[in-house]
């Protein structure tokens, strides 16, 4: 099982009208679902509130066939309104104060992964101090156990900002992170976020300076690469009609990690990066996945088999 720790929540999507709908999200629970629907198991380990939006999330989460390792919080289910441009890009304001989603601490973390779990996978929200200092430690604890290690940095600068965290320091946690897994997802504009000014792959390799095994690195249309220490990958984005690219990320990482899962070659990560050979095809799943997802409204990842019959 992968277990996956971080932010879930309601976005309230603005309509042309000005009306808000609820929509279940959160990047690490997008994550998990989208992990469990292409056929990896998954657990999500932070608490859901017990209110009528809590009640919505575990769900949603029990619906795409993950596993809700933690427990139930009275503390009331975070909130993002979420607006898009006329790209489909999505824009929030996070309501995250004293939340059932960060209800959560090191120790409640460890103790909710069941024993026999295979991987762990953090990012997002968590990241964002004081978050970050159980995030880390569990991260650096599970490495050392030998659970292979994934974080998708997901850089929200404005939500450090309207919590009065120095973004030196939000910077500084993000890194920490990303040095304590043995995959890395980023985007080019995390990068920036995370203090790097040459071009993404030079800022990749950079990452990978500070212990991480493997760096993926997403360029919106212009694709996504896999970069390790002696191998550098390209996978150009599928064509497809955008509805909106809410889960985009989430959606192509779930489909990249579950692709090497479910072919036997993720474990080997604990040694060694993968080959091209390897990081292709994954690379390609991944795409798929995030295509589908912006084909639809909203977060809506696809299954294996779904993935599997889309047209080259």
């Amino acid at each position: 099982m992968f277990v996956i720790a971080g932010e879930s929540l309601i976005d309230l999507v603005a309509g042309p009208d000005g009306t808000l709908s609820p929509h279940e999200g959160g990047a690490p629970y997008n994550f998990a679902r989208a992990l469990a629907l292409q056929g990896v198991k998954a657990g999500y380990a932070n608490p859901f509130s017990a209110d009528v939006f809590g009640v919505l999330l575990k769900r949603t989460l029990l619906a795409a066939g993950a596993r809700h390792l933690g427990r139930t919080s009275p503390r009331p289910t975070s909130l993002a309104v979420v607006s898009t441009d006329e790209r489909g890009q999505p824009s929030y304001s996070f309501y995250r104060d004293n939340v059932a989603d960060r209800d959560l601490d090191a120790a409640a973390l460890a103790e909710a992964t069941p024993p026999g779990a295979v991987g762990f996978h953090t990012g997002g929200l968590a990241l964002v101090p004081p978050d970050d200092s159980a995030i880390v430690e569990v991260l650096r604890k599970f490495r050392a156990q030998g659970l292979l290690c994934t974080v998708d940095v997901n850089m929200r600068p404005q939500i450090a900002q309207s919590a009065g965290v120095p973004l030196d320091r939000y910077r500084d946690a993000g890194l920490a992170a990303a040095a304590a897994a043995h995959v890395v997802k980023v985007s080019d504009e995390d990068l920036r976020h995370l203090g790097f000014s040459g071009s993404p792959l030079i800022s990749a390799r950079a990452l990978l300076e500070r212990g991480c095994r493997l760096v993926v690195v997403t360029l919106g249309a212009e694709g996504a690469w896999a970069i390790s220490a002696d191998t550098q990958v390209h996978q150009r984005a599928v064509p497809v009609k955008v509805v909106d690219l809410v889960g985009a990320g989430d959606c192509f990482f779930a489909g990249f990690i579950a692709w090497l899962h479910r072919k036997g070659t993720l474990r080997a990560l604990l040694e060694r990066p993968p080959s091209e050979e390897i990081l292709a095809p994954a690379l390609h799943h991944g795409a798929i996945c995030a295509a589908i997802d912006i084909s639809r409204a909203g977060c809506q990842p696809p299954t294996w088999d779904e993935a599997m019959a889309w047209p080259d």
